[in-house]
């Protein structure tokens, strides 16, 4: 199903000045920020870009340091892009502007106070302290959220958390109909003026942060109006859980037109949300306590459990009887998956756990214990056997190679399809890469083809080529249905094709070993006048797991990550060398490749 479409920025990091301090209510203070590299500006013999802010809840990143200098928590800057270096005592919150003038020369942002302190982050303990003149340094946006242009009203929901995204909705009006507007407040003292429509409601819901049922109550009692919906919603992670169900099963909204986002994640019950915790800050569950959950948790999804209990609420034995199974043979199961959230249990019956909504809802994080990615972890249990016969695991298992399976799997490729799909977050600079130049037939391969492909389409990068997507018939399946672009697709093998000017691969090679990449190399020395690769080459250092993420890498494919050194002697054994090499940033370069023939 079609996702929400964004329009990727020029990730730029800038150093604004405090103008304005004051305080929207007893909980909420404004800071306004200026300075002149809110507009274009020149560091570093860089020419950089005005500050574009094109959405109501657009995200940028404020960057604070725990003890030392700042400057050695800042990335270095790019063109259009940033590298985030390892930094020690770096901390970083993503707030969204609640207004923006560049041409005025002002941006301001919201945090949420708690009146005591004890709770206070590296960004409200900034903001409670700031005064004008001090200076922060910001980057971003990264991009916008596009509202559907069919969209005829909007339900908004959140806690105080949403209330910045939420006014600047109301003020910049993506949707000319009405709002029907849900805020949590900790206290009465959170309530704020809203610039309110004629046809806009608001219900304000005092509620502690966190609240699991207050917030879906609260929209569950709003009255649609007629007609093509738009829901966006911001709170607490686990609080939107059954607001997501909700708008998906009884609402029927699809996923073009619902945004829903956690802001933050309740340490403890009776926690208040600090502001710093606005960032998206929720990635990977953290129930792993043991490789035995690991397997209960996979097993539960294989089995279909998680749909069965939502849909069913059984007894254990009708649980079994709905499996075929014993009554009593699953039991140790459903009690490790109650240990851990996975499921719980209420008067008996067996319903969905917080753990357990988030995997049903969230196939992102489903995909940790069952497909491609869970299918790697899988195989590091015979990485010793593995080790000294210089193949992979994935192989000595298999008999193939992991980018053998791959290739011949859609449904595995869509999942690295996935796993590319930030790749749009690097579109302005890609876009500006003079490979693209006056070509006139580009080929488009890897895991990313799409995305980039779309992207420079998108961007009138492309005007007047021919862009043919290629890969296997598995993979040329999995990246048509990705695609919102206007492509030829092929799969033809990649030597036997027609000659075209530029063949880009995006993470073509991310999942091949040396040996592999070499040969898809050297069959595009026949086709293709150049090459342009777009791969990572580093770690982000902004990024966390990269340690695991490299041993999984190892055991699937054979090899560490590919650095830079290694994709050139890659590069090389194929016949090609390295023209040029420019930083994409987070990790990622754009290489151009000529023949050394």
């Amino acid at each position: 199903m079609a996702q929400l479409r964004i329009t990727p920025l020029p990730i730029i990091l800038r150093r604004l000045i405090v103008l304005d301090v004051g305080d929207v209510t007893d909980r909420m203070r404004r800071v306004t920020l200026g300075g002149p590299e809110l507009g274009c500006f020149e560091r570093d013999g860089l020419s950089l870009p005005a500050l574009t802010s094109e959405a109501f809840d657009d995200h940028v990143k404020l960057i604070f340091t725990a003890e030392g200098d700042i400057a050695d928590a800042l990335p270095a800057q790019r063109e259009l892009g940033i590298e985030w270096g390892v930094s020690e005592h770096r901390l970083t919150r993503d707030y969204t502007p609640v207004h923006v003038d560049v041409e005025g020369g002002s941006m301001a942002f919201d945090f949420v106070v708690h009146s005591d302190g004890k709770d206070r982050g590296p960004a409200e303990t900034w903001a409670c302290a700031a005064s004008p003149g001090d200076e922060l340094w910001i980057v971003g946006p990264k991009s916008s959220t596009v509202v559907p242009a069919d969209a005829e009203w909007a339900l908004l929901a959140g806690d105080e958390t949403a209330q910045p995204a939420v006014e600047r909705f109301l003020l910049d009006r993506p949707i000319a109909g009405p709002a029907r507007i849900v805020l949590t407040i900790a206290d009465d003292s959170a309530r704020r003026e809203l610039p309110l429509g004629p046809d806009d409601t608001i219900t304000w819901v005092v509620a502690a942060p966190g609240d699991r049922d207050a917030l879906v109550a609260a929209v569950r009692a709003v009255t649609p109006p007629p007609g093509v919906a738009y829901v966006w919603a911001a709170a607490e992670s686990r609080s939107l859980l059954a607001v997501r169900k909700y708008v998906a099963r009884e609402l029927a909204v699809p996923k073009d037109h619902v945004d829903i986002t956690g802001y933050w994640h309740r340490r403890e019950p009776e926690a208040l949300p600090s502001s710093d915790e606005s960032a998206v800050a929720v990635n990977r569950l953290e129930l792993v306590e043991s490789p035995v959950t690991w397997f209960a948790v996979r097993a539960a999804l294989r089995l279909g459990l998680l749909e069965l209990v939502d849909a069913h609420r059984p007894h254990r034995a009708a649980l079994a009887a709905h499996l075929a199974l014993p009554e009593g043979r699953i039991d140790p199961l459903v009690e490790v998956l109650v240990a851990c959230g996975v499921l719980a249990e209420d008067n008996g019956r067996l319903v969905l756990g917080e753990v357990g909504d988030t995997l049903l809802t969230d196939p992102h994080e489903a995909e940790v214990f069952d497909g491609a990615e869970a299918d790697k972890i899988l195989a590091l249990k015979d990485l010793a056997e593995a080790l000294p016969t210089g193949r992979s695991v994935w192989e000595t298992t298999t008999g193939q190679t992991f980018a053998a399976h791959v290739q011949s799997s859609s449904a595995d490729f869509a999942e690295l399809i996935d796993e590319s799909s930030g790749r749009v977050f690097l579109m302005p600079a890609v876009a500006a890469l003079t490979a693209f130049a006056d070509q006139k037939t580009i080929a488009f391969c890897g895991p990313g083809a799409a995305v980039v492909a779309d992207g420079l389409q998108a961007a009138g990068r492309v005007d007047g080529a021919r862009t043919t997507i290629i890969g296997t018939s598995a993979e040329v399946d999995a990246l048509r249905a990705s695609s919102t672009g206007d492509h030829e697709y092929s799969d033809c093998p990649l030597v036997d094709g027609p000659p075209v000017d530029l063949l880009v691969g995006v993470d073509a090679l991310s999942h091949l070993n040396d040996q592999e990449a070499a040969a898809l190399l050297r069959s595009a020395s026949g086709r293709a006048s150049s090459v342009l690769l777009i791969e990572s080459t580093s770690a982000d250092a902004l990024g966390t797991g990269e340690l695991e993420e490299a041993l999984v890498h190892l055991a699937a494919v054979g090899e560490s990550p590919r650095n830079a050194d290694r994709l050139s002697t890659v590069a090389e054994a194929a016949g090609w060398r390295i023209a040029d090499t420019v930083a994409l940033g987070w990790g990622v370069d754009a290489v151009t490749l000529t023949a050394t023939t």
